[in-house]
């Protein structure tokens, strides 16, 4: 049985670590695409990130206890293996001390919220890094505000975690229980817990909060809609009979990503598109579910099951076993296999003008490739070492960036994908950086 625990606050807010960075020039991020955004929906009042939520009118975009800011307040959220999670400013390369937690297995991130998983397994730590961006479609709002330890949940077991709109969710394996956070009372420092589902201890499967729904795997893996309550809604709805026909269609479902259509779940037979009208005048509408099929027979070891992409862009990758990297567009509803060179580790879609899309090989090169071509424009060779690819490494890409870290040689790489993986700075750590997940995207 998991117990939900009362957030935990640790004392003393942020403690400054040494910075042995050199003070870096601020980057230039997307001038041309802010100096639009600014004019249409300006931030008001003081622009210090000191600034109060008392000292600024509350106008479109306000958000209690945050600074809005003209461009983004990109920061990389590294941990080593004893559990110190530090955050660096990508703006002046300072650094700071989130958390000290003990012994951790993991670090994922959502671009704001990261959560650590304890070593052994069973306690999840999250923590708010107080740097974020709310995508609005035709313009992007920035925030920052006090970044903080939200609490910790316990359970049986490795966790994983989806975050969703308005609900994220934590499913323990072991237990084969998910609980479901309410996303915005972790914006303010509290873990309220909204529902629960719960399957058969040990079965694998997935649970994806989509708008105010919940899609979960059954103890036989089978896809079932349920609401954030946790509950299974009414098949005897219309729409929820409509989707429960399509995700019927998805066996062995592995994987999921949001992108600024809809969310993906990955499929034996291809992927699940979800989309919320958000148009309707429903309270809490059903999303509608569309397959988009592989284009052609695919192997089991073939299969996207792991999908990555720049935050609010519509393609995203997924490794493709040995022969390559997919590419799914979300939009377009369509996949495209770039074969590469070498297998890849990992691969994420930038989706840029130019179709940028960064990988890194089973031997340890970071590739860049053209999307439409598959042609490879940038090569960093021998970028990671055999002891840190069996370990695993995370690899980040944001609007004009691509961050891989080596723990072997306590840095952190920040890779100008349009420059043919030109290696732009270089961030070294006093202990290794195990875990990585970029926030303020």
């Amino acid at each position: 049985m998991h117990r939900l625990l009362r957030p935990t606050i640790r004392p003393g807010g942020l403690r400054p670590t040494d910075d042995r960075l050199p003070r870096a020039a601020r980057t230039a991020l997307a001038l041309g695409a802010l100096a639009l955004t600014l004019s249409a929906c300006a931030p008001q009042g003081s622009a210090s990130p000191t600034a109060t939520a008392s000292d600024e009118p509350r106008g479109h975009g306000y958000v209690e206890g945050a600074s809005e800011l003209p461009e983004p307040q990109l920061h990389l959220a590294t941990a080593d293996v004893d559990g110190t999670v530090e955050l660096t400013d990508l703006l002046s390369a300072e650094r700071t001390t989130l958390a000290e937690l003990g012994p951790i297995s993991a670090l994922t991130g959502d671009g704001r919220f990261v959560a650590a998983q304890s070593e052994p397994a069973g306690t999840v730590t999250i923590i708010d890094t107080g740097v974020w961006t709310v995508d609005h479609e035709d313009h992007q709002h920035y925030y920052r505000a006090e970044a903080r330890v939200v609490g910790e949940i316990e359970g049986d077991g490795p966790a994983t975690i989806t975050a969703g709109s308005t609900t994220t969710a934590v499913r323990f394996a072991d237990s084969g229980e998910t609980l479901l956070l309410d996303t915005t009372a972790l914006g303010t420092g509290d873990i309220t817990q909204s529902g629960r589902i719960r399957t058969s201890p040990g079965a694998p499967g997935i649970t994806v909060p989509i708008g105010e729904t919940v899609v979960a795997t059954d103890g036989t893996g089978k896809l079932h809609l349920h609401g954030i309550d946790g509950d299974l809604l009414d098949p005897s709805s219309a729409s929820v009979t409509a989707a429960d026909a399509v995700l019927a269609g998805c066996t062995d479902p592995a994987g999921s990503i949001t992108t600024n259509v809809g969310v993906v779940i990955g499929c034996a037979e291809g992927a699940l598109l979800a989309v919320v009208d958000r148009s309707s005048s429903e309270a809490d509408p059903v999303p509608t579910f569309e397959a988009i099929p592989y284009p052609q027979a695919v192997a089991a070891a073939d299969r996207a099951t792991s999908f990555h992409a720049r935050p609010g862009r519509p393609t995203v990758a997924a490794v493709a076993g040995t022969s390559g990297a997919w590419l799914l567009d979300t939009r377009e509803r369509s996949w495209a296999l770039l074969p590469t060179p070498a297998p890849l580790q990992l691969v994420t879609a930038v989706d840029d003008r130019d179709q940028h899309v960064v990988g890194l090989t089973t031997t340890g090169d970071l590739l860049v490739l053209d999307g439409a071509t598959g042609a490879v424009t940038g090569t960093a060779a021998a970028l990671v070492g055999a002891a840190d690819l069996a370990t695993g490494v995370q690899l980040e890409v944001d609007q004009n960036r691509a961050y891989l870290n080596t723990p072997g040689t306590r840095t952190v790489s920040e890779i100008d994908y349009g420059d043919a993986a030109r290696i732009a700075r270089t961030f070294t750590f006093d202990t290794a950086p195990a875990f990585l997940a970029e926030t303020g995207r």
